[in-house]
């Protein structure tokens, strides 16, 4: 089943916490165009609003995620496990720069770029890497019926 932009986003919001079933790819990523124009709008409208419809925003985000991980025969704990490792990439590799920021001691804040840029960049990189994982599942097509269901478009 085809979904164009207005059916895309209904049903983005029909399965505001589904985390169960399957999403196509032209749902998941109408969704995303929906979410990424409300989130441009929201920036010009201050930051206390743009964080107010990002956290109302993340329970769809991780459902349709879910799903889509789902559809291209993934586990929906992929996304769980690619968070966390996002988490922990991003806490290891910048650990020693937010103790220095916290304690106000700008000077060691260079030095500790200075010397601590190979696991910065590293850390960048395996974030990175794992980003683009994450967008290659989520153009896989659709795989046939799985035990997350049917296929949606209906073929086998």
């Amino acid at each position: 089943m085809n979904v164009d932009f207005i059916t895309a986003i209904k049903m983005y919001f029909a399965n505001y916490a589904n985390f169960r079933g399957r999403s196509t790819r032209a749902e998941y990523w109408w969704a995303m165009l929906f979410v990424f124009l409300v989130g441009c709008v929201a920036s010009f409208l201050g930051d206390i609003f743009t964080s107010i419809v990002g956290l109302a925003l993340i329970v769809p985000n991780l459902a349709i995620l879910t799903r889509r991980f789902h559809d291209a025969g993934k586990s929906g704990w992929w996304v769980v496990g690619f968070y966390i490792a996002q988490f922990a990439v991003m806490g290891f590799s910048m650990s020693s720069l937010f103790g220095a920021i916290a304690g106000g001691n700008i000077a060691s804040v260079q030095d500790i770029v200075a010397n601590h840029s190979g696991s910065i960049v590293l850390g960048s990189i395996i974030m990175f890497a794992i980003g683009i994982w994450m967008i290659v599942i989520c153009c896989t097509p659709s795989k046939p019926d799985n035990q997350y269901g049917p296929n949606p478009y209906g073929e086998q």
